[in-house]
């Protein structure tokens, strides 16, 4: 009987035990939750919600205020970065603690802002937290610091870009406060910059990021394979990436384009037994999201040999120890790799053979002057003996008529895309 009461004693010390371990194994994976909330959230240095937060809150605005603090790297450059931080932290914290506002962000390293959820005066919250900063000083070894600073006001979609207009009009004009107005004379580009940045980010919401597909054509004719080329889809229209990328890279909105791009072009093209290519900058390989997203891309597609990354020249051999590394990560899975607009940059033959690509595309500009240029013609030779001597495929673009595509066939040229054989459609 002992015994059996000692077991039972044992037993239920046990289960206790694990309920307990359990207890705090729940709590523990709180902490660590929580703890990896704040780390997204909340800016590290003054515990203020940060852009992350803000990106997700503007959804909501009805207006926003960005406040800059003036010339802040001297404070850095003249006391140190310590010095810096501590401005930072002790400024921030009066602001957040005064009773000027709500919803206080930090978005960078002396930039902040304000949103508003309700219909308000923000002149008024504005105007409150530049007195306290007029009045806001520091000692260090007997010197007082002190800060200056810079707000706008905007009330106007899209209400980050139009406030960060007004930020910059304000700072050109040496005001501490602008509210943004068609009517500010922010010039007639800023309009149109403004314009074409919701356009992609309506199309980027409502998924009309859209690959249409060029023809590939060989010596006989036949179609070998297709180039996906991003389209910006408006009703029944498409843009064409000259009217919208400069400034989608401009606002950040790029790498968002390049995904759904690439999503779609691999979903379009994975039941269909036919080689591709999609174009990738620089910008995008170095985007970490984006080197993960078309890794796995590849890795679940059904027949990897289907796959061609294109890379521009410029930018292959510029930035040549990154994207070689990249080049080795596509060959690994099976997939290939085009040198995209060979010959408008270096036409480096030596980094080419270091790259190992296994496509070139000869630049565009060089094949339209074929006809007309000894240049131009002594250039696609030596192209294209370059890829027969190293096994490598050279593909023209731009081929616009049948002359062109007559002379390139006696250089040699292995493959053939433009006009002159098929526009980009949006089904093959």
């Amino acid at each position: 009987m002992d015994n059996l009461l000692i077991v039972l004693l044992l037993f239920i010390g046990i289960v206790g035990g694990l309920g307990v371990g359990y207890l705090l194994f729940k709590e523990k994976n709180r902490e660590i939750e929580r703890e990896h909330i704040k780390k997204q959230y909340l800016d590290s240095l003054t515990d203020l919600p940060n852009r992350n937060k803000f990106l997700e809150d503007i959804e909501e605005a009805k207006g926003i205020i960005l406040m800059d603090l003036d010339d802040f790297s001297i404070f850095n450059d003249v006391y140190s970065k310590e010095v810096g931080d501590e401005i930072l932290v002790k400024l921030s914290r009066k602001l957040n603690d005064s009773n000027c506002m709500d919803n206080f962000y930090r978005l960078g390293s002396d930039e902040f802002a304000i949103i508003s959820k309700e219909e308000k005066d923000l002149k008024e919250i504005a105007e409150c937290l530049l007195d306290i900063i007029h009045n806001f000083y520091m000692k260090k070894d007997n010197i007082v610091i002190q800060v200056g600073a810079t707000f706008s006001i905007s009330y106007t979609e899209p209400l980050l870009e139009t406030a960060d207009l007004s930020l910059k009009y304000a700072k050109k004009h040496k005001s501490n406060l602008q509210i943004y107005s068609k009517n500010l004379g922010v010039y007639e580009e800023n309009e149109a910059f403004l314009d074409v940045t919701m356009r992609i980010k309506k199309a980027l919401k409502e998924n009309n990021i859209v690959p249409f597909f060029q023809c590939v054509k060989d010596n006989n004719g036949e179609t070998v394979k297709y180039e996906a080329l991003m389209r910006l889809k408006e009703g029944e229209k498409y843009i064409v990436p000259a009217v919208f990328m400069d400034i989608a890279k401009q606002t950040k909105l790029y790498p968002e384009l390049t995904l759904q791009m690439v999503k779609k072009t691999f979903e379009y093209m994975r039941d269909k037994d036919i080689p591709f290519s999609i174009n990738l900058s620089y910008d995008d390989i170095l985007n970490h999201r984006i080197y993960k997203f078309i890794l796995r891309e590849i890795e679940l597609f059904p027949k990897k040999s289907n796959i061609i990354i294109e890379l521009l020249e410029t930018e292959a051999i510029e930035q040549f120890n990154y994207v070689r590394s990249f080049i080795t990560d596509i060959h690994n899975r099976g997939a290939k790799i085009a040198i995209d607009d060979f010959g408008s940059g270096y036409s480096n033959f030596i980094y080419l053979e270091k790259l190992k690509p296994d496509i070139i595309k000869i630049d565009g500009t060089i094949v339209q002057k074929v006809l007309s240029s000894d240049n131009a013609e002594f250039l696609v030779r030596t192209i294209v003996d370059f890829c027969k001597k190293n096994n490598l495929v050279s593909v023209a673009e731009y081929v616009s008529n049948r002359d062109i595509f007559k002379e390139l066939q006696e250089l040699g040229v292995d493959e053939y895309q433009g006009f002159y054989f098929c526009e980009p459609k949006e089904e093959i």
